[in-house]
């Protein structure tokens, strides 16, 4: 949740490519590692170890498996994505110690081992590199747009109905295909606005003034939150419900915030300078 929170501040208010960037590499290395983690199926430290020690606060927020770990990715696909983008040399450096820090507190607080981290880490890197190549040397049209949102729509069946058969056949459990759900129903709503905001919205993130950037913050993040509260509180949790919901969430981030920004907020043409 934390991560689309940045990824919807940084689409609102300063850069939409980058936000489509760090959110293209967001998801699809978390599909790709916890397609990983559902199939390798490698319990937690203290689960495989009774004599590990881990920090109890931190083991209730450790959900799902540990091998390779969620957290590396999330960390490295974002900072990752930024340090690729940027030429200041300074943030390059900021992005890398975080994503150290983020690597060296999962292993400090006992819910992942060295190989957890690191294997995360390489995955991600490589998907975080070659899908910024990718998209320095492809101009994507519409066409291409489709056919992405296509392809993004046959990888939530393939990784859906893979689920179900591992549930199925009781190697795993709900718990641990949850996250992976949650991404894809997020991801499925994040290519249909990339492929539907330039043609039909093409708002601008150039504001009046802090304030209202500021107003425009809150207003995203507390549509984002009722919508991930209510449906939660309204419905039983299963796979597609938690697919609902944050398909929903990132169709409020990614689709209606930038109406509603166009309409209140934008800087009219003929007020510019």
């Amino acid at each position: 949740m934390k991560i689309f929170c940045i990824i919807g501040v940084v689409f609102w208010c300063f850069d939409k490519k980058l936000a489509y960037r760090i959110t293209f590499s967001y998801l699809i290395s978390m599909f790709v590692i916890n397609m990983i983690k559902i199939t390798c199926r490698v319990e937690r430290p203290w689960i495989r170890d009774p004599e590990f020690t881990a920090v109890e606060r931190a083991k209730k927020s450790a959900t799902g498996y540990s091998f390779p770990s969620g957290h590396t990715q999330g960390a490295v696909s974002s900072f990752g994505t930024l340090a690729y983008k940027t030429r200041k040399a300074a943030l390059r450096i900021v992005c890398f110690v975080l994503i150290a820090v983020v690597m060296f507190s999962r292993m400090y607080l006992g819910v992942h081992t060295p190989e957890d981290v690191i294997t995360g880490c390489i995955i991600t890197a490589v998907i975080v590199i070659g899908l910024n190549i990718l998209a320095d040397k492809i101009e994507f049209t519409q066409g291409k747009r489709l056919a992405v949102v296509c392809v993004m729509v046959l990888i939530a069946a393939v990784y859906i109905i893979y689920s179900v058969i591992l549930m199925n056949s009781g190697k795993i459990d709900y718990a641990n295909v949850s996250d992976g759900c949650k991404g894809l129903g997020a991801g499925l709503a994040f290519v249909l606005s990339w492929y539907i905001e330039p043609k039909y919205i093409n708002f601008d993130t150039k504001c009046k003034n802090i304030p209202m950037q500021i107003l425009k913050i809150v207003i995203g993040i507390a549509g984002t939150m009722l919508i991930r509260s209510g449906i939660k509180a309204l419905f039983d949790a299963n796979i597609f419900v938690d697919m609902i919901r944050y398909f929903l969430m990132l169709s409020w981030a990614m689709l209606v915030m930038p109406l509603i920004i166009k309409k209140f907020f934008q800087i009219k043409p003929e007020s510019r300078n």
